[in-house]
């Protein structure tokens, strides 16, 4: 039913387009990289780590309005294992955001630098919170956490137009463990975090440990976390997790735990990150009294001869008709900001000196779009 919706309100949107402008012909997307058959994002940095030794590889893919839009500082997605699994994660990052159901963010791929880099041996001793004996130099997760905190998220911050207030932490297996060491051993470093197939076999099932020993000491999580795995994979253990964060209740935590269907340990990464992306993005509307809504309602021109009008219908502002659309949802983001149900297809409404609506702005990729709001 969601998505049936969003198609609706996106339906909407591009029939006020196709009404108001000819597309133009889009431009062919240029490859800055130096590296051939892969897309390795708009450039890509080394860093070398004064706390581990280490040399890491940072795969950067910057925002289309990077370059025009110099104000904005963007939120910042973290993807570990981003040899493998860089140019997945962009891609899904892509088509959602042509849908509208994502911002604009900066993705750091996280990698290794050097000649021939061992990856699994390198992974394997950053992501894992303990050492064992069977998997060499494993259980370095916590001093990796202070590569991220210390080296890692201060560079990109100063280098780039990262937000340090929407931060965003994904990974797969390893990468999936040690997003959730993360999350209850160091919960203020990210904001969203994207934990896909992660290994809670380790060390005796030491993340669900970790999880408990959490839960005695806070009932609050401020985060949003999304736990996917693969119906091929550990569906046991995942789903024991899933019951163990949602029985402890924590307030403040937006957590989903979703299944993907008929694929494994790995195939399942695409549609999981993807859903990690929707839930951690996702817009969370507020309630509006509709005395206060009141002043938006009306008939806005779509172009001559023909109007949209706005209404409230069941406690938010909505188009009431609209090529057989009926009551499309439009949510209040705060007391003066509104997107399309599930978008970030913004609408902003324009006020003269006295405080009264005379138009409305809708976001278009090809430019804006003003109706004028009429009697």
């Amino acid at each position: 039913m969601l998505y049936i919706k969003i198609n609706q309100t996106l339906t909407l949107l591009c029939f006020i387009f196709i009404s108001l402008f000819s597309y133009s012909q889009e431009k062919q997307a240029t490859e800055d990289s130096r590296y051939k058959g892969i897309n390795v994002g708009h450039e890509t940095r080394v860093l070398d780590s004064e706390i581990n030794k280490k040399h890491y590889k940072l795969f950067i893919s910057l925002p289309d309005d990077y370059n025009t839009n110099k104000d904005h500082k963007y939120p910042v997605l973290y993807l570990l294992d981003g040899q493998w699994d860089f140019t997945n994660l962009v891609s899904s990052y892509n088509t959602i955001k042509y849908d509208g159901l994502a911002p604009n963010i900066i993705i750091i791929g996280i990698s290794y630098a050097g000649k021939d880099p061992d990856y699994t041996n390198l992974r394997a001793n950053d992501m894992t919170p303990t050492s064992l004996p069977q998997i060499k130099d494993s259980g370095e997760a916590e001093t990796f956490t202070e590569v991220l905190q210390k080296e890692i998220i201060p560079f990109v911050e100063k280098e780039y137009r990262a937000s340090h207030e929407n931060r965003t932490l994904a990974g797969t297996s390893f990468a999936g463990l040690y997003t959730h060491y993360v999350l209850f051993n160091s919960p203020n470093l990210f904001h969203n975090y994207i934990i896909c197939n992660p290994s809670l076999w380790y060390d005796n099932e030491l993340p669900f440990k970790y999880e408990n020993k959490y839960y005695k000491n806070n009932k609050t999580l401020n985060a949003n976390a999304t736990l996917v795995w693969g119906s091929l994979d550990d569906v046991n253990r995942h789903e024991k997790m899933a019951n163990q964060i949602k029985n402890h209740s924590y307030e403040g935590l937006n957590f989903l735990a979703t299944v993907e269907n008929g694929f494994g340990h790995n195939s399942s990464k695409p549609g999981g990150y993807a859903k990690g992306i929707l839930h951690s993005f996702k817009i969370r509307g507020i309630n509006i009294p509709e005395h206060e809504l009141e002043k938006y309602t009306g008939n806005y021109e779509l172009f001559p001869g023909q109007t949209i009008s706005l209404i409230i219908y069941e406690g938010h502002l909505a188009v009431s008709e609209f090529r057989g659309q009926t009551n499309i949802p439009i949510y209040s983001i705060s007391k003066d900001e509104f997107s399309l149900m599930g978008t970030y297809k913004t609408f902003d409404f324009n006020k003269d000196e006295k405080g009264q609506v005379i138009s409305l702005t809708v976001e278009a990729d090809q430019g804006n779009v003003v109706l004028k709001k009429v009697k």
